[in-house]
C-alpha cells in the first residue's frame, strides 16, 4: 500500500487483530482509501482463528502479518508491530486498532502537523461509528482524588488558517495516535508486564509528558470508532449484578482491579497510598453503576405500563 518513491514521510501503521476479520477488513479499506499514499501497515495476529490469515495474504498480500502468541493482550502485541516497525527504520509509528476507520485525509493532516511540530504526538478526533458524536477533545487525569481519565470538552478551532491543534495531558487508547519513534527511544515501548491490556496506553502518554513530549488532539483529523464491541463496563445501565462484579476481574474489561491497580501504583502522586485512589475510584462506579441501573429497570417498567 506504499508508494517507495514518495517524497512524504512513510507511515508505519500496527495494527494488532484477534478474529473480527470483518472490522480488520473495514480498517484496511479505509487506509487504502486515504490521499496519503505512503504508508506500510504491520498487522500483529496473536491468535485469531478465523479467516483474518488467509484473507490478509490473499486480499492484501503487501500487508506485513505476524502471527504471535495467543498468549498475547494488546500491549504485548502493539509492542512486537512497534519493534518490527523500528527494525525497518521507522521514523513515524501509528498505532490503530482494527475498530478505527480513518478518513481518506486524515493522515494528510496528522503528518502535516507532525512536521510542524517536531518530537510530539499527535492524535485524530474520535467520533462514534454508530452515532457520528465526536468525544471530547481532550483528556486530563487526577489521580489523587481517583481519575484515570476526565475528558475536557472544549471549543474547537475551526477557522481556515487556524491552529488546528489543541494541546492535550492525555490521549485516549491507540486510535489513530501518530508517535515519532523517538519518543519510543527515550521513554521505553508499552508496559506489557503490568499492563498487558487496558491501562498501556495512559501510561505511555503519561510518561511521555513526564520526558517533555507534548500530545495534541488534530481538530480537522477524525477517526470513527465501531462501538458495537465495546466493553460491558461501557454500557452501565444494562449490566446485571453478575455482569458488574465480572467487570471488576475480567481482563478485557477496562475496569478490572488488576490493570487498574497497576496504573494508580505507577502514576498515584502521593507513594504508597496509591489504593486510596483506586478505591475512590471503585466507589464512585459502584455508585455510578447503582444510578444507571435503577433508572434502566424503571425506565423498562414504565415503558411497559
Amino acid at each position: 500500500m506504499h508508494d517507495s518513491h514518495s517524497s512524504e514521510e512513510r507511515i508505519f501503521i500496527v495494527i494488532p487483530v484477534l478474529n473480527r476479520w470483518n472490522q480488520t477488513r473495514i480498517c484496511l479499506q479505509h487506509i487504502e482509501s486515504s490521499t496519503y499514499k505512503n504508508v506500510e501497515i504491520i498487522v500483529v495476529d496473536h491468535g485469531s482463528t478465523d479467516e483474518t490469515e488467509k484473507a490478509l495474504h490473499e486480499l492484501y498480500p503487501d500487508v506485513t502479518h505476524i502471527r504471535a502468541d495467543g498468549s498475547l493482550w494488546w500491549t504485548g502485541a502493539t509492542n512486537i508491530g512497534i519493534r518490527e516497525a523500528m527494525k525497518r527504520g521507522a521514523r513515524v509509528i501509528m498505532l490503530l486498532n482494527n475498530d478505527c476507520y480513518v478518513e481518506p485525509d486524515t493522515l494528510r493532516h496528522l503528518t502535516t502537523h507532525a512536521a510542524s511540530r517536531g518530537e510530539a504526538i499527535i492524535a485524530p478526533l474520535q467520533r462514534s461509528l454508530q452515532s457520528g458524536r465526536t468525544s471530547p477533545a481532550t483528556a486530563t487525569t487526577c489521580f489523587l482524588l481517583g481519575f484515570s481519565t476526565l475528558t475536557c470538552s472544549r471549543k474547537l478551532p475551526n477557522r481556515p488558517g487556524a491552529d488546528r491543534l489543541a494541546s492535550t495531558s492525555l490521549i485516549i487508547g491507540g486510535r489513530g495516535a501518530l508517535i515519532p519513534t523517538s519518543a519510543f527511544e527515550r521513554v521505553g515501548l508499552l508496559d506489557e508486564i503490568r499492563l498487558p491490556h487496558y491501562g498501556s496506553d495512559h501510561d505511555f502518554y503519561l510518561r511521555c509528558r513526564k520526558h517533555g513530549i507534548p500530545l495534541y488532539i488534530a481538530t480537522d483529523a477524525y477517526v470513527d470508532i465501531d462501538e458495537k464491541r465495546t466493553t460491558l463496563a461501557s454500557r452501565l445501565g444494562g449490566m446485571n449484578v453478575a455482569q458488574f462484579v465480572d467487570s471488576l476481574t475480567n481482563p478485557r474489561s477496562h475496569r478490572n482491579l488488576k490493570d487498574l491497580s497497576a496504573l494508580f501504583k505507577k502514576h498515584y502522586p502521593i507513594k504508597g497510598l496509591y489504593l486510596v485512589g483506586v478505591a475512590l475510584n471503585m466507589l464512585r462506579y459502584f455508585a455510578t453503576y447503582l444510578y444507571k441501573r435503577l433508572a434502566y429497570l424503571l425506565y423498562g417498567r414504565f415503558r411497559h405500563c
